[in-house]
């Protein structure tokens, strides 16, 4: 017995000694969309000219290697099957968003044509269902673009916003901040009110005062601006909106997945607008300061940063600087940008709405340079410009008038890109684990799905939540009459009968209707029309078994 109580009280000891870790509570996931390696050191340098004091990014402490990342049937990664990858573990191929791919003959990983077009539980919908989470996503694109759709929606076409917004609404996430008012329609902002939502449309104010969740925040109609367009004024900066969030969500006593991305990183990387690219990524790296000092104080978070894929492929250096690049000043490099006052994309729509004449006045003010009449033709013949005197048959199908000024802006530049496409190097990995369990080496798209689910204690579950929420509707209802019939181009109801009840189940929402009674699930219901099949919670077949 005494020796048993003195175990025991070394036990004790050794606890007071040497204290367990706290659990982790909180996953940080930040993506810069589509930056390139060789951006870091545009950037370092970027910041190093304008002061010399701050050379180093706020990134650099946290580098831990390389990230394999690609789709399921391609090398070269497209935005939604990249991080869709990140957030269910199975590769898929472009277009597709969390959702299994189609089997193909280039495919570089095992597919099972059996389970192509099934949504795939991701790790935002397993934290805030299994662990019962807080969960945010944070953006600069319009909120229905890939990369936060690959969190909160299922698809396999991308560009169906008709489709995935509603989806991202009815999955129910407490904070979303980012670009998108005119896809927020009328329906979808009454669900968000009716649930208790605060909505604050190009309302910097509102969003700024506001303290608890839920709520969305969006501004501009489409796309945010440019961060050296930005007007501080009416729109908050990354930072700004990431560290909102963290503020709001880490009120939950259960903790809190988000979602932070850099999306216009890859909006500049694909139309070669250096400095605009150079910019947003400094504004992605100070949220990344925020995320990293917030999870260094709380001692209960982890925080991931890398792109999804590359872009652009943005070089220090291009044909100017073939001969005698060993002996060109940085002064000669960067300075030139002080004379790019605004981006390519404001340029362009400036163009799009003046005259032709007008033309060289605005190259003039705003980058401080001559065009000539050979230019001004050029930049009509771009694929997007409506005024344009020649017909469609003759203009640049694969440029449109941003990718174009930029090449006139950047003519003289020691800049380069070799695409206006994504490229298929290994993208950079930076971490902070308050217990310093960290990736290294060059881990895969599919290791670092299986590392985030180990943060949020999802190990294992998320495939189970796959096939509870998303079973297809002809093998829950195979024992009862199904029709579908589409109300609109986005609207799909599934009606379920048997002898006393009636189901009906509304695409890409959170609830279904028994006998007039309207039940709220958890989970969203997904409609994929390319195989007219319903994914919805395998038990729901229960509410035809009730007595009416």
């Amino acid at each position: 017995m005494k020796k048993f109580v003195l175990f025991n009280v070394l036990i004790m000891l050794v606890l007071v000694v040497y204290p367990q870790p706290k659990p982790i509570k909180n996953v940080i996931l930040m993506i810069p969309d589509g930056a390139s390696t060789s951006l870091l050191s545009a950037a370092r340098w970027y910041q190093t000219y304008y002061n010399p004091s701050q050379s180093s990014l706020n990134l650099d402490p946290f580098f831990t290697g390389l990230v394999q990342t690609c789709s399921s049937d391609a090398p070269i990664g497209d935005s939604a099957p990249t991080t869709s990858c990140y957030m269910t573990g199975q590769p898929t191929q472009a277009g597709f968003v969390s959702t299994y791919p189609v089997k193909t003959a280039n495919d570089l990983f095992p597919i099972d044509a059996n389970q192509t077009y099934r949504p795939l539980a991701t790790i935002l919908e397993g934290a805030k269902q299994m662990q019962h989470k807080a969960t945010g996503l944070v953006f600069t694109c319009e909120f229905p673009h890939a990369t936060p759709a690959d969190c909160s929606s299922h698809t396999y076409k991308r560009s169906r916003y008709d489709w995935i917004a509603p989806q991202m609404v009815h999955n129910d996430i407490d904070v979303v901040i980012g670009g998108g008012v005119s896809y927020l329609n009328e329906t979808n902002r009454n669900y968000l009110k009716e649930n208790n939502y605060q909505v604050f449309l190009n309302d910097v104010q509102g969003m700024r005062q506001c303290t608890k969740a839920p709520f969305w925040a969006l501004f501009d109609e489409k796309d945010m601006c440019y961060e050296m367009d930005r007007n501080p004024q009416t729109t908050p900066s990354l930072a700004e909106m990431t560290e909102k969030a963290i503020q709001t969500l880490s009120a939950n006593p259960n903790g809190f997945f988000l979602m932070v991305e850099g999306s216009k990183v890859d909006f500049a990387a694909h139309s070669n607008d250096a400095k605009a690219e150079i910019l947003d990524f400094l504004a992605f790296d100070k949220a990344c300061k925020v995320a990293f000092d917030f999870a260094q104080q709380d001692g209960q978070t982890v925080v991931v940063v890398l792109p999804d894929h590359g872009c652009g492929a943005l070089t220090i250096g291009s044909r100017k600087s073939n001969s005698g690049y060993n002996k060109i000043p940085l002064k000669d490099i960067i300075q030139p940008l002080e004379n790019m006052t605004i981006s390519g994309e404001k340029m362009a729509d400036l163009l799009k709405n003046s005259d032709t004449t007008e033309w060289p006045a605005l190259f003039k003010k705003y980058y401080n340079m001559t065009i000539d009449d050979a230019e001004v033709s050029y930049l009509q013949s771009s694929s997007d410009y409506d005024k344009s005197p020649l017909p469609k048959s003759q203009r640049k199908h694969n440029l449109y008038m941003e990718a174009m000024v930029n090449q006139i802006v950047y003519r003289d530049s020691y800049f380069g890109f070799t695409t206006n496409g994504h490229t298929g190097e290994n993208v950079f990995l930076a971490m902070y684990h308050p217990h310093n369990d960290i990736l290294t080496g060059c881990p895969t798209n599919i290791d670092i799905y299986n590392y985030l689910c180990k943060q949020t204690n999802l190990t294992d579950s998320l495939s189970v939540l796959t096939q509870n929420i998303y079973a297809d509707h002809h093998e829950v209802f195979k024992d009862y009459t199904t029709t579908i019939d589409s109300i609109a181009p986005d609207h799909y109801v599934l009606t379920v009968k048997n002898k006393k009840n009636t189901l009906t189940a509304d695409s890409y929402t959170n609830f279904v209707t028994v006998n007039k009674n309207k039940v709220k699930l958890s989970s969203v219901i997904v409609y994929m029309p390319i195989n007219q099949t319903f994914y919805l919670p395998k038990d729901l077949y229960r509410y035809l078994e009730i007595k009416k």
